[in-house]
């Protein structure tokens, strides 16, 4: 998988093993939680141990010989291409959580925004995978929240990461603060207040505990602010619909068929 089938999984919902260990521009606020997270190195171990019994032997192989040729290149662009590659063959074999943690691995070694920003989409892949134990689980929030803060400690001002940090708690609520994500979230709407993400972000957690009305308020807000959107029109025609607006649902489902076309 190449760099750009990587930012489209990352966009596509909205996709650390080895532990960030800081830059200077963190955010303060940032500082608690970011040392929280235990390093993961021996977790990393269990999951491609456990993850290696649902492979093929063709992936087995390709894996092994991709591994092999990792350990013997000391150039870091050469390094980054394999680890893309050993990253992409852990995705198509439906294992975001490995795949992270070679995302991470490339995100040390670059240290950008950007590639922190899909070590973090990746683990969020993870969190929103079905039948993953509570270890696993666990393990992709711990690495998630650590890569978006990494990401927000290069580029502070970009409101992203920090939205998807918050879902990243609301995917996996903190036990001695469940509400936290949420709060962010609200946090982010009175600091960007022109900022659509925000408001369909909220939008997609008001549908998933049936408020509706809220869910039409902040997608019609999101509209505003970005028309033209078939990822806010043609859920807004489905929230009116379901709240059994039938004009507003008629009217977005032909903007929303438009815009598909």
């Amino acid at each position: 998988m190449r760099r750009p089938q990587w930012i489209a999984a990352g966009v596509t919902l909205l996709l650390v093993a080895i532990t960030y260990w800081g830059c200077p521009v963190r955010p303060p606020e940032l500082d608690a939680d970011f040392n929280r997270a235990p390093t993961a190195a021996t977790g990393l171990q269990s999951l491609i141990r456990e993850a290696h019994t649902q492979l093929t032997p063709a992936q087995q192989a390709t894996l092994a010989t991709l591994e092999d040729r990792l350990a013997s290149q000391e150039e870091d662009s050469a390094r980054v291409d394999l680890l893309q590659q050993i990253a992409g063959e852990w995705y198509q074999a439906d294992q975001p959580a490995i795949s992270g943690a070679y995302a991470a691995q490339i995100a040390e070694i670059e240290n950008t925004e950007a590639a922190w920003g899909i070590t973090g989409t990746t683990f969020s892949l993870c969190l929103r995978k079905e039948g993953i134990d509570g270890k696993t689980r666990q393990y992709c929030a711990d690495q998630a929240e650590q890569a978006y803060q990494a990401a927000i400690s290069l580029n502070p001002g970009e409101p992203e990461h920090r939205i998807n940090l918050a879902v990243t708690y609301t995917d996996n609520p903190p036990p001695d603060n469940p509400m936290k994500g949420i709060l962010m979230l609200r946090e982010l709407e009175k600091d960007y207040p022109d900022e659509p993400q925000v408001y369909v972000t909220l939008a997609q957690l008001a549908i998933k505990t049936n408020q509706l009305d809220r869910a039409a308020e902040r997608l019609l807000r999101a509209d505003q602010l970005r028309p033209g959107d078939p990822d806010i029109v043609c859920p807004l025609a489905r929230v009116y619909e379901n709240l059994g607006r039938t004009g507003e649902a008629d009217i977005y489902a032909r903007k929303c068929s438009e815009l598909l076309q």
